[in-house]
This record gives structure tokens, C-alpha cells and sequence, in this order.
């Protein structure tokens, strides 16, 4: 294992038994993160973004959901093996989940003191009084004013912003290595968010925390991330650093989301262009480009062969898959050039080009 990898995902693959049949949620999903590195994840409902966390921390429904293929690896420790006592011992100490509403993940009749020392003494073995004390340091440190008394609150007593910095502090409460956070500001209103984004910046920042952040607000993501994953149908179709992906998006779906963002420089009262179509039934996954029902880069090959993730520059070398120098990936046949991402439609003389 790369030594500069504290997270190995390789051709995840995760399915759902329903009445209807298998729903393929998972498709060869691959990727690294650092320690140190925010990796964001982007992608439309259904995407399989929140399931690809949920699989790397052994939380999938049960028996519905499992894990049909591949690996994932913290720190070269195969977790997808792992009994159910074995993966909590993993989950809080070395991998921590943030979740988008923390009136469902807190529970509402026990006091924040109780659920706080209750996640410490479950992992260290500590007294009571030095878990208490903990508790009362990590409301501190996320900004919670009068951390003393605010222990002695119930989750309804606080305001959204508030109880998700008490998740925050929960998720942090045993130092993980691994930070997920999954669509945290989802319910918050602006002034809110930023305060939790800008604590979940300063304290990955201070403490080395890798972190995957996951939402759908690619604004978010521009101001977080140091890299992002483009999600669709269960599958990673771009990847690259922030900079290069926002710069120079290859793939039509990337193009597709960048161009639905509210812009401050657009005109007054111009429209949103949103991406025609809706994703495909993942019961019933399409033959070839998952992508190609709504993409006009079509070609004739993209209904009958899956493009792989391949660098921009067709080169042959080795991928960097992780930091500053991380490869820009896309997986389409037919990348969208520079002078048609304003427009979002190909050149009317535009050739399809073989990769």
C-alpha cells in the first residue's frame, strides 16, 4: 500500500435485493485519499454516493444491502471482512460519519451528556468524570457556547445549526483518521452552513483529518475540497483536483451540473439550464455509457460499450491518484472540448473522436 494512502476503495460493488430485482447502487467504484485530504463526492439523488460511505463503514442495510465486490482498505486493514464486534471498533475510532439530519441520528430522549459519554466510554476506557470532561472540551471546541450546562440539554433544545455541530463533536469525540460527512449542511441556512463548513475546514485542517465530503452543492465543493468525484448510475465518470475539474470539466454530465449552478454574473432573470432527462433505472442498468440517454456527445458506441476512467491527455503513464498532482480522469468516449462547456451542446462541426 502506497504510504501516502489511508484509504484504499477498489472496484466497490454493493447491490440491493428488492421485489423488483438487484439494484445495481454500486459499480466498480475506485479511489485513494490521503491523510490530510478532503475529497469531495458530487452527483444527482440516487447517484450512489451516500451508499458507497455506508458500504466503507459496514452500516449497508441489512440483509437488503451488501457488498458484492471489491475492497476496502484503512490504512492496509481490510475492512469488508471484518465481523459486525470488529467493524465497531472500527467505526467512532478510525472512521466517523457525519449525517445530514441530526434530529434522526441524535437520540431525542436522552440528554447530549449521556450520548457524548456514552460514545467515549464505548471506545476508551475511561471514567465516567474524564469522559464527561471530554464531552465538555469537544462542545468547546465546535463552537457550542456554555459547554457545561449545554450537556445537560436535549437534542430538541438546540437549533439545527447547533445539533449539527454536536454531531460534528461526536464524530470527533475519538480522534477518527477517516472523517465522512454526508450532505452535513443539507437543512441549514446559509449564515449556518458556512459555520460548519469553515469548523469542518479549521478542525480537518488542525488535526490532519481525511475527510469525503458529500453533497450536492458544487459551490460547497468548490470551497472544501481538494479533489472531486463526479458520481452517476453507481459509477465514478470524472475525477480530478478542484481546480482542474471546475476549469476544464470533460465529461457531459460534469458540464451538465456546472452549467445548473446560479452564477452572481449571469443575467438578471436568466433560466437555470438543467440536464434533460432523468437517471436510469438501476434495476434495469442500460448496456454501454449509463449516460448516454441524456448526453448529446452521443455516438453510436456509447450504447453498446462502457467507457473506462482514462486521463484527459490520453496518456499512458502512471495515475496519481491522490494530492495536488492527482491524474484528471473522465470516463466518456466523446470529451466535451473547451469551447463548448459555455454552451453546453456540441460544435454543430464537431467530429466524434475515438479515445
Amino acid at each position: 500500500m502506497s504510504e501516502r494512502h489511508l484509504l484504499e476503495v477498489r472496484d466497490l460493488v454493493v447491490r440491493f435485493r428488492t421485489h423488483d430485482g438487484a439494484v445495481h447502487a454500486v459499480n466498480s467504484v475506485s479511489f485513494d485519499l490521503a491523510a490530510g485530504e478532503t475529497l469531495g463526492v458530487a452527483g444527482e439523488s440516487g447517484c450512489g454516493k451516500s451508499v458507497t460511505n455506508l458500504a466503507i463503514v459496514g452500516l449497508l442495510p441489512k440483509p437488503a444491502g451488501r457488498v458484492e465486490g471489491g475492497s476496502v482498505k484503512l490504512d492496509g486493514r481490510e475492512l469488508t471482512t471484518l465481523k459486525e464486534e470488529e467493524l465497531r471498533q472500527v467505526r467512532g475510532s478510525e472512521i466517523a460519519m457525519i449525517f445530514q439530519d441530526p434530529m434522526t441520528s441524535l437520540n431525542p430522549v436522552l440528554r447530549i451528556e449521556e450520548q457524548l459519554v456514552e460514545t467515549i466510554r464505548a471506545h476508551r476506557e475511561v471514567t465516567k468524570e474524564a469522559a464527561r470532561a471530554r464531552a465538555v472540551e469537544l462542545l468547546a471546541a465546535v463552537g457550542v457556547a456554555n459547554p457545561e450546562s449545554r450537556l445537560r440539554s436535549y437534542p430538541h433544545e438546540f437549533s439545527g445549526g447547533m445539533r449539527q455541530r454536536v454531531m460534528i463533536a461526536m464524530a470527533l469525540a475519538l480522534e477518527p483518521r477517516v472523517l465522512i460527512a454526508d450532505e452535513p449542511t443539507t437543512a441549514l441556512d446559509v449564515t449556518i452552513q458556512a459555520q460548519v463548513l469553515d469548523l469542518l475546514r479549521r478542525l480537518t485542517e488542525e488535526r490532519g483529518t481525511a475527510t469525503i465530503l458529500v453533497t450536492h452543492d458544487l459551490g460547497v465543493l468548490a470551497g472544501m475540497a481538494d479533489r472531486v468525484n463526479v458520481m452517476y448510475a453507481g459509477t465514478v465518470i470524472e475525477s480530478g483536483t478542484t481546480d482542474e475539474l471546475f476549469a476544464n470539466p470533460r465529461h457531459p454530465y460534469t458540464v451538465g451540473l456546472l452549467r445548473s449552478i446560479p452564477r452572481l454574473d449571469g443575467e438578471a432573470g436568466g433560466k437555470l439550464v438543467p440536464i434533460e432527462g432523468r437517471p436510469p433505472d438501476l434495476v434495469d442498468a442500460p448496456v454501454g455509457c449509463s449516460f448516454a440517454a441524456r448526453c448529446a456527445w452521443r455516438t453510436d458506441r456509447c450504447a453498446t460499450e462502457t467507457p473506462q476512467l482514462l486521463p484527459i491527455d490520453g496518456g499512458t503513464g502512471p495515475i496519481v491518484t491522490s494530492g495536488p498532482e492527482a491524474t484528471h480522469v473522465v470516463a466518456c468516449f466523446n470529451l466535451v472540448a473547451p469551447d463548448e462547456v459555455a454552451d453546453g451542446r456540441p460544435r454543430a462541426d464537431r467530429k466524434a473522436g475515438a479515445r
